[in-house]
Formats: C-alpha cells, sequence, structure tokens
C-alpha cells in the first residue's frame, strides 16, 4: 500500500492530476493485493487532505500518514489569511466528510417518480428543503447503477451549484448567456428550469471542452436548436446582448477541496492571485454585455475572489439561501461546514 500511495502523490504532486486520474493510473502500474480498491480509493482522499500536516519527501509522508499521524490542515498562508473570515478549524474537519447531492433532470423524469423509484432501489436520500428537485444521496456509488443515473435522470451536481442557476431566476423565453460553460452542468439546468424554451449562448475558451458539453447536453435531453456554441476567450467577449448572463469563472477551486483532495496539494497563494486578476478582466468584459444583470459565482473561499472584485459595483443580494459575505457587500457564501455545500460566492451584478 506503501508503493501505491506514494506513486499517487507523485501524479498529484509532479503532474497535477486530480484523484480520480491519479488513482486510475496508479492501479495500471501499481497492484495491490487482498485489498478492497473503493476503500483504498478513500484511503487516498484522506493522505491527500491530510497533506499539509505530513513533513518529508514522498515516501516519508506517506510512512507517517500510514501511522496515523496527521490532520486536516489548509496551507498556513491559507489558514492564517482566512483566519479573519471564517472558523478555520470547523471548515477544515468538514472536509472529511464528502457530500453527494443529485439533481432530478426534469426535462428527462418526473421528481416524484425519480423519488419512489430510487427509494425502490434502496437508495438512501434526503429530499432538499430549499429546491424541491435536489436530494442529498448517502451512497453514490449505489446510486450510479441505477437506470436514473445511467439514462441522465439524475446528475450529481452540489447544492452550491444548484443554487447559482437558482439566482439566475430563469423564465420560459429568457436569452442566456452562460459564459466559461463547460462541463455544462449549469447550462443543462438552465434549460431544465427553463423547460427548453430558452435561448441560450454557451461560451468557453477550450474547444475540446465544448465538443464535450455539446454531447453532455443532448444526453441530458436539452433542446439543441435553442442552444449557439461560442468558442472564446470570455476576456475578449464578443456577445453583446442578452436578458441575463452566468459567469461561474474559473478559479483556484478552493471550495471544492472535499470533492476534489489533489486541491489541497496544489493550492498556492500564487494561484489565487492569477486567477482573481483573470476574474477581474472577465467581470469587467462581461460588464459591457447589454443585459439585466449577471449572476457572478465562484467556487472559492478567498475574498480576492468573491467579494474584492463587487465593493465598487452595483449589486444586489440573490434570492437564494445561504451565508453572508466576509465583506459589506451584497452576495451569499456558503460553505461545506455550514451548508453542506462546496464553498462558494455568489451575487447578482446590475448592468442597467
Amino acid at each position: 500500500m506503501k508503493e501505491f500511495l506514494t506513486t499517487l502523490l507523485y501524479f498529484v504532486e509532479e503532474k497535477g492530476y486530480p484523484l480520480p486520474v491519479a488513482f486510475k493510473k496508479t492501479k495500471e502500474i501499481k497492484k495491490v493485493k487482498g485489498v478492497n480498491y473503493d476503500e483504498l480509493y478513500e484511503i487516498s482522499r484522506l493522505l491527500l487532505l491530510s497533506y499539509n500536516s505530513l513533513k518529508g519527501k514522498r515516501s516519508q509522508k506517506v510512512k507517517q500518514f500510514l501511522q496515523g499521524d496527521y490532520e486536516i490542515l489548509l496551507p498556513s498562508w491559507a489558514r492564517e489569511e482566512l483566519s479573519n473570515f471564517l472558523d478555520v478549524k470547523s471548515f477544515e474537519r468538514s472536509l472529511k466528510n464528502k457530500v453527494t447531492w443529485v439533481r432530478i433532470n426534469t426535462l428527462k423524469a418526473d421528481v416524484d417518480k425519480v423519488l419512489k423509484s430510487l427509494e425502490n432501489q434502496g437508495v438512501e436520500f434526503e429530499q432538499d428543503n430549499d429546491v424541491y428537485y435536489l436530494i442529498k444521496v448517502k451512497d453514490e456509488k449505489k446510486l450510479k447503477t441505477t437506470e436514473e443515473y445511467k439514462d441522465f435522470k439524475v446528475i450529481i451536481q452540489d447544492k452550491a451549484s444548484v443554487l447559482t442557476v437558482e439566482a439566475l431566476e430563469v423564465e420560459n423565453g429568457d436569452k442566456i448567456i452562460d459564459l466559461s460553460s463547460a462541463p455544462g452542468t449549469k447550462a443543462s439546468q438552465i434549460m431544465q428550469l427553463g423547460e427548453n424554451n430558452v435561448t441560450l449562448y454557451i461560451a468557453d475558451v477550450d474547444i475540446n471542452r465544448l465538443e464535450r458539453e455539446i454531447n453532455f447536453l443532448k444526453r441530458l435531453g436539452v433542446d439543441m436548436n435553442k442552444v449557439h456554441v461560442i468558442h472564446q476567450d470570455s476576456t475578449r467577449n464578443s456577445l453583446l446582448r442578452a436578458d441575463k448572463v452566468l459567469l461561474d469563472a474559473p478559479c483556484s477551486s478552493s471550495g471544492m477541496i472535499s470533492n476534489e483532495p489533489a486541491i489541497m496539494v496544489n493550492l498556492t497563494r500564487e494561484k489565487v492571485t492569477y486567477y482573481s486578476k483573470l476574474q477581474e478582466e472577465m467581470i469587467r468584459e462581461a460588464s459591457k454585455i447589454n443585459a439585466s444583470y449577471m449572476i457572478y459565482s465562484v467556487c472559492s473561499i478567498f475574498p480576492e475572489e468573491g467579494e474584492d472584485h463587487v465593493i465598487d459595483l452595483r449589486t444586489e443580494k440573490p434570492k437564494i439561501p445561504g451565508e453572508r459575505p466576509y465583506k459589506n457587500v451584497n452576495g451569499v457564501r456558503l460553505f461545506p461546514h455550514i451548508n453542506l455545500t462546496e464553498g462558494f460566492f455568489i451575487t447578482k451584478i446590475l448592468l442597467q
């Protein structure tokens, strides 16, 4: 097991692979006898979450981890900065618990029928109090064996992501621009809320991600005649008019460490600064669009990627549940240790 975990850590540290990719590649070259690979995956996840408390080279880190001498810690610079805004220890403790939220895709299925079917199949879940088509599932592996999952009648999507689209207040007939759209989860939810009667422009800088998004949207039952695909760098936006704009910006992804623990290994101050500058450019460019408002969201726990961008902009609090922002701005914060979601900042920027 030690060799397996050391190799996995190499793929995360040196190659920058997310855990699922690193785990798959490690399995191909390092076999572990007598071990349940589902259990080994969870051990690997815990290793990455514990990375910042481990000392020495890779093999020494793994040895210390296997001896049980570890704790889940953010990088020291992040702990120091965030201590001004949140209960860092509670945040860190919450990262051990991976919560699986599932959106029922009403473009392909009826909510009540899906719930009844999942219940009959022994899938344990809780229906969300805020969003009627959202459930929290206890066993993700069991969910993935169901026909509903295989047929895209249900989609794994974090509640914070779902609430971002809810903040758009989608209405039938809307013209909506979704900047930085891939992989398409939010785009499909926009079409779901608009009952496929929305004119949607999806934009992304990566042509390959756009192609995958198109295929994904088709599988989810999205009317592709209503979807217009734009290959662009949204720091140089080409779209001029819409009713509403969604900018779910590229970020440090520090809010999704529980779901992707490899972020813990590669999270740096430089990365946060880089994405903050990129977001500033995207917000400035998107604000030129002739639309009523823009929902700006970011899966980050740092104010540089959230509140700091909107201090001098006209904003409103979106009509979604959540916590108060770090600073005196309009918006919503969501946290894993409070809301059982990924860490998000969401605000409504007025464009007219």
